[in-house]
């Protein structure tokens, strides 16, 4: 039977999840100072993840309330709750977990995940290879859980925990890159006024995730279509009216016949 993980302490938990993500592909960054005064522990460009050692009821109704206080402030990444199953009343763990999630806010039991635990099983054994790791005592994730409908339910859930991550994993990695092309094939048709192009290239632009980057393909299409070419020339006037108005990061290209 698969065995889950343990860690010598929180940090250490934070550290595998970090690692986790960058092999998958995210920017990672360690406690991110957030508007609210606190600390995020690790933020990529899909999720903001708030981590407990134990997914207890306590620490997942405190940790929800701690990011409703947050969340408005990164609309663009997914909230998350990760951490490990408490060793008694797992039951009620997963039942707040479910609450939770409704909330708006993913709970992650990093050891009931398949990825997760896959990933750990090829961590542990490089580590005794070389050096003996933090702390790895290995025990049944599932003991004293195997409670008829309770198993099915926790299976059920950790599955489709894995399958939410694997797959939007993809789906943004495919996103960001043909957001990133677009925006590659607007700054060649602004250089030469190439209005076909440039309005084709707004309409993807225009159904990005990231709002600033979707107001700024509507504002920019509206100049277009209402000035023809003289529109070009409010390219940057827009991002900068954005970027001092919305707090947004719009990438600032100079152009000989811009304003």
């Amino acid at each position: 039977m698969t065995a889950a993980m343990e860690f010598a302490s929180l940090d250490d938990l934070q550290t595998f999840l970090c690692r986790w993500l960058e092999d998958h592909g995210h920017n990672v960054y360690r406690q991110v100072p957030d508007p609210e005064g606190g600390k995020i522990d690790i933020l990529t460009q899909d999720y903001a993840i708030e981590c407990q050692d134990r997914l207890t009821q306590t620490a997942l109704w405190a940790t929800a309330d701690t990011i409703q206080q947050t969340m408005g402030h990164f609309p663009d990444q997914r909230w998350v709750i990760a951490g490990l199953t408490p060793d008694s009343s797992q039951e009620e763990s997963y039942q707040v977990a479910e609450q939770v999630k409704a909330t708006g806010i993913e709970v992650w039991f990093v050891d009931q995940i398949s990825p997760f635990i896959d990933y750990y099983d090829r961590l542990a054994v490089n580590v005794v290879e070389t050096v003996h790791p933090p702390r790895v005592n290995r025990r049944n994730p599932l003991a004293g859980v195997a409670i008829a409908l309770g198993m099915a339910a926790i299976l059920s859930f950790s599955f489709w925990v894995a399958y939410r991550i694997l797959d939007r994993h993809q789906f943004q990695v495919t996103t960001e890159n043909q957001e990133s092309q677009a925006w590659e094939q607007l700054h060649a048709a602004v250089e030469v006024w190439d209005t076909n192009t440039a309005l084709s290239s707004l309409e993807q632009l225009a159904q990005s995730r990231n709002p600033c980057t979707a107001s700024f393909a509507n504002r920019f299409q509206t100049a277009l279509n209402q000035r023809g070419q003289e529109g070009f020339r409010d390219i940057n006037p827009i991002k900068r009216a954005l970027n001092q108005q919305e707090g947004c990061r719009l990438d600032m290209r100079d152009y000989e016949f811009s304003q």
